[in-house]
């Protein structure tokens, strides 16, 4: 009898005396283990965090191409007046590199003029590569979050790609005398057209805005 009750407090004792070499054990795991799991753990977190900015970035991507020439024609009070006016962004490849500090030397601008109920001026900038194996589309892209410069502050400019080697872009001066016919117009334009664009509204920073959800 006596041997039996010696027998399970050995017992006993060897359990906890397992359970104890267990506990020290574990108190002892290497801190860089611990460090290389809370680092497996935070690079997870910033995979994920990274995937929604990603998401975001192809989401902001122009993805639609438009020709603004066909769009502007489909507005009843608009006239293309063609090289009747002119200021000093027309034609010149020095108008990108001013606003958004691109090199000039790379591509060309072709302007052409228009005219809102015979008042209100405005233009129509086609941006084409000289070398055709680059796209303008990484340009256009590169607008959102910048400010314009300069004169440009108090101008409307809405850019979008033409084609694969193209881009084209609305440019609406300042023209305080027609405040309510610029309004007006723009109001028209955010309704005809139907793609993604990058919007550069007066002073604010350059947004891109998809005008095809409204469809």
């Amino acid at each position: 009898m006596n041997k039996d009750i010696d027998r399970k407090i050995k017992v006993g004792r060897n359990i906890l005396l397992g359970i104890v070499i267990l506990f020290i054990c574990s108190c002892k795991i290497p801190k860089s283990n611990i460090e290389q799991g809370s680092t497996k753990e935070k690079k997870s977190q910033d995979t994920i965090v990274l995937s929604d900015k990603e998401k975001g970035v192809i989401k902001n991507a122009l993805v639609k191409k438009t020709n603004f020439k066909a769009v502007l024609n489909t507005v009843k009070d608009i006239k293309h007046t063609k090289e009747k006016h002119k200021d000093w962004m027309s034609n010149r490849a020095r108008t990108l590199d001013s606003l958004f500090l691109l090199n000039n030397r790379t591509f060309l601008v072709k302007t052409t003029s228009y005219e809102y109920k015979n008042k209100l001026k405005f233009y129509l900038h086609n941006i084409k590569h000289r070398n055709d194996s680059i796209s303008i589309k990484p340009f256009i892209e590169n607008a959102q979050g910048k400010r314009t410069r300069g004169y440009t502050g108090e101008r409307v400019l809405i850019f979008t790609m033409l084609n694969d080697k193209e881009a084209n872009f609305i440019d609406i001066p300042a023209n305080w005398n027609h405040m309510e016919l610029k309004e007006e117009l723009l109001d028209i334009l955010y309704e005809k057209i139907n793609s993604d664009v990058i919007l550069c509204y007066r002073t604010k920073k350059c947004v891109y805005k998809d005008f095809r959800e409204k469809k």
